[in-house]
């Protein structure tokens, strides 16, 4: 009875998918605003104290009234999470302030992108002619900071779409839309319109190490934002000069620990993209009822003119690329 109510309630929850980190971050912010009131952060002139923020009388029943309010608390924000995200990628409403900034974002990440190539493609340092053992020490000097130069440069450009209509304000959101752009361009197809129709198809294995990714990517970015709004909330620390006023600046250290963390979880979702496009990438043409390729140069043709239908909204009957593409149907039993 009891693991039929808890497998019913994980469902509801979220199912699968659904675990303690998904709730962490809001619980997080919770906690700390609740702490920081009870311990008096906001009352100038008067002392912190945190026995103040823990229960006196009844401490188990408050304690436990608390926590469930906490985890309450994770479960109504979860479904912000995907907000959460696109914020961060830097999709950006254009009333807004953050809009506005929009342009100047991306302008700063395509010069990034710039330097980044212009680095990688600098020329070697020229060896000596019958150099002394003190010139030849200077050159290998020279070559290894050369050569970390460049792999800097070389992992900063690949992080980065080389078309400027790609390029996005903030650091994840270049990387994410990088791994589209990459994952598809080099079969002609739309990573986000056709992962959605060959999704049922993906191999379970292939399935659950997206999904994983792709939680972590969330999680990892809840808690950016879960740390930077306990950055704004303790920033009234700064004025009291004390042990307190650290939690501002381990908040911030927190939140740039865990957005770095997001960014790394983006470059190795590129892998996983590629590998299920690799070995999935027919399936769409299939269940399209199309005939499959017999070369490179017909399946990249083809995908083309099945993304340009997809991301359209025309009839198939009327759409110039594929109206006169031949139906093949499955045989009927």
């Amino acid at each position: 009875m009891l693991g039929d109510l808890a497998q019913a309630g994980t469902k509801a929850l979220g199912g699968d998918r659904f675990s303690l980190l998904s709730v962490l971050p809001g619980a997080i912010v919770i906690t700390a605003v609740t702490v920081l009131v009870g311990a008096h952060a906001y009352e100038p002139g008067r002392g912190m104290n945190l026995g103040d923020a823990l229960p006196n009388d009844h401490k188990l029943v408050v304690l436990g009234l608390g926590s469930v309010g906490v985890f309450l608390g994770g479960v109504l924000l979860r479904p912000f999470e995907i907000a959460l995200v696109q914020l961060l990628e830097g999709y950006w409403p254009a009333g807004s302030l953050r809009g506005r900034a929009l342009p100047i974002a991306v302008e700063r990440h395509r010069r990034l992108r710039e330097q980044a190539i212009a680095l990688d493609e600098t020329r070697a340092v020229s060896p000596p002619n019958n150099a002394s053992l003190t010139q030849l020490a200077q050159f290998h000097r020279a070559m290894a900071q050369e050569r970390r130069i460049k792999e800097r440069a070389e992992r900063t450009a690949a992080k980065y779409s080389p078309y400027d209509e790609q390029l996005m304000p903030t650091a994840l959101g270049n990387i994410l839309k990088n791994v589209e752009e990459r994952t598809g361009r080099r079969y002609g197809l739309d990573v986000l319109s056709a992962y959605r129709r060959i999704y049922p198809s993906v191999a379970p294995e292939f399935r659950q190490a997206i999904e994983e990714q792709m939680d972590l990517i969330s999680i990892a970015s809840s808690l950016c934002v879960a740390f930077g709004i306990v950055s704004l909330a303790a920033s009234p620390l700064v004025f009291r000069m004390n042990w307190w006023t650290l939690l501002l600046p381990a908040a911030m250290a927190a939140s740039a620990i865990a957005y770095r963390g997001a960014q790394r979880a983006a470059q190795d979702h590129e892998e996983l993209m590629k590998a299920v496009f690799d070995v999935h990438r027919f399936n769409l043409a299939s269940a399209l009822h199309y005939d499959l390729p017999a070369d490179a140069a017909g399946e990249l043709d083809l995908n083309k003119r099945i993304t340009t239908f997809l991301n359209a909204s025309e009839p198939l009957a009327e759409d110039n690329g594929l109206k006169d593409e031949p139906l093949k149907h499955p045989p009927t039993a």
